[in-house]
């Protein structure tokens, strides 16, 4: 099989041509040239999205969601010293404990830990977005009742 730079992307994935590709550039990027979103299944199974304009891919998850996935660590959690323990460095933690004698995988743990800082990170995105959202909103109310003043004014019409 050739390297995937010598063969268009979909070539490479999927055995044949299915999906119109354009060439990658000397800046080594490619442009978008399909204009639709499809799914596509590979001959193993795995499934491919095309999803044109499509930038970045983010978390969908909330604490309770991230709770199941873990569900092994969610248990180990009630045994810490800590009601509010984080898992990183306070004494006695229940769940680095499970690390340490081998009973939890360390990467396990790296994967919770990371993906409950992504969340953290989204729920203070959304927050931000929501703040700057409704002071929008407030000024747009504002501008509105400014307008309405003004026409009622006397003399203004």
């Amino acid at each position: 099989m050739a390297p995937l730079a010598d063969k268009p992307i979909d070539a490479s994935l999927l055995g044949d041509l299915r999906l119109a590709t354009g060439p990658v550039g000397q800046a080594a990027k490619g442009r978008h040239t399909t204009t639709a979103r499809e799914l596509v299944r590979l001959s193993g199974g795995a499934l491919l999205i095309d999803t044109p304009g499509l930038r970045e891919l983010g978390l969908w998850a909330d604490e309770d969601s991230l709770d199941r996935t873990f569900d092994d660590i969610d248990a180990l959690a009630p045994g810490c010293r800590f009601p509010d323990c984080r898992h990183h460095q306070e004494p006695d933690c229940a769940v680095r404990g499970a690390v340490a004698t081998g009973r939890l995988d360390p990467e396990r743990l790296a994967s919770y830990l990371k993906l409950r800082h992504e969340l953290e990170v989204l729920e203070v995105r959304k927050d931000e977005k929501a703040r700057r959202l409704h002071e929008k909103s407030l000024g747009r109310d504002l501008a509105v009742r400014r307008q309405e003043v003004r026409r009622n004014k006397p003399g203004s019409r």
